[in-house]
């Protein structure tokens, strides 16, 4: 399989780039992911294409893994460039809304309600991506997207797999003994894997059903960092991360705390909670809450509702 990467850089986040991957499509190419709506990731994209000897109107179809900003806010910059037809997971189309002001005042909200305090929550309002690049969001909602069904044969070579977890409808596409994972699987970091405003929608049960649809011997290709050599050896790592993390869940929940609580004792790599930005602790939350979710339906706690969410063992 003829593939090339181009790192698109991603200015002020800590990842640093997403990787876009061309792969050779028919006469044309088609692109997995395109990256961030900044001046800087325009500019990289278009350079990496001639680097590679590609013109912007070569690129006939672009595969979209999850509706984030980082993955899909330059689409509309393409569009106005080439004329792609554009792909993403037909369950990502069902759940993201036209109206991103609205959705990120709705995690505010939920969070609120799980404990977070005032400073937290506001100021996360004006730092989430949906608010930042609302006008590229909004741009990229409107293009003529094609739902693609899980296990569905694409265009260059591709498969569909549904993976749903980091995103309700985050989807990889699986080509000759590898995998682009977009977010699902990463090389040295585990992804987020957080609440969603989606009814009935368990983050973290997904997620550990959609690993063991991808535990393949195959190259990993993720949108973050360098290629995974076999994607069965990670994905075991990821699992049992999140084994270890619902374990230290249970062993801090000695008495009834809030999901900002909890969030708060449990061990983050990148340091003690304490020292997170705002974006990140809304992160961290989003982390705890979901395990906590995965625990409540287990039966191994219980929710005690009021004014504020709390958690108790049950």
């Amino acid at each position: 399989m003829y593939f090339s990467r181009i790192k698109v850089p991603l200015p002020g986040m800590e990842l640093g780039h997403v990787n876009v991957y061309v792969v050779k499509c028919g006469d044309g190419f088609g692109l997995v992911d395109v990256g961030l709506a900044t001046y800087e990731a325009a500019l990289a994209l278009l350079r990496g294409l001639k680097a590679i000897g590609i013109k912007p109107q070569e690129v006939a179809k672009v595969f979209l893994t999850h509706f984030h900003a980082d993955h899909i806010t330059l689409a509309q910059f393409l569009a106005e460039v080439a004329s792609p037809d554009f792909y993403i997971g037909a369950e990502e189309l069902g759940w993201a809304a036209p109206s991103f002001d609205e959705l990120a005042k709705m995690y505010a909200e939920e969070y609120k309600r799980h404990g977070a305090p005032p400073e937290v929550y506001e100021a996360y309002l004006k730092l989430h991506p949906m608010s930042r690049y609302r006008r590229a969001f909004e741009d990229v909602w409107k293009l003529p997207w094609r739902g693609v069904r899980d296990g569905e044969e694409l265009d260059c070579g591709l498969r569909a797999v549904h993976t749903p977890g980091h995103t309700p409808g985050h989807t990889v596409y699986m080509s000759q003994g590898a995998v682009f994972t977009g977010d699902h699987v990463l090389p040295k970091i585990t992804p987020n894997i957080s609440w969603y405003p989606k009814p009935g929608f368990n983050p973290l049960k997904e997620y550990l059903s959609s690993l063991r649809k991808t535990r393949l011997e195959a190259r990993g290709l993720p949108a973050h960092g360098e290629e995974i050599p076999n994607l069965a050896d990670r994905v075991d790592q990821l699992i049992q991360h999140h084994e270890e993390r619902l374990a230290e869940v249970l062993s801090v929940l000695k008495e009834p705390m809030t999901t900002y609580e909890v969030a708060k004792r449990i061990t983050w790599d990148a340091g003690p909670f304490d020292q997170f930005d705002v974006y990140n602790k809304m992160f961290a939350v989003g982390e705890a809450y979901s395990h906590l979710l995965y625990l409540e339906e287990m039966g191994k706690v219980r929710r005690i509702e009021g004014e504020v969410v709390r958690w108790a063992p049950a």
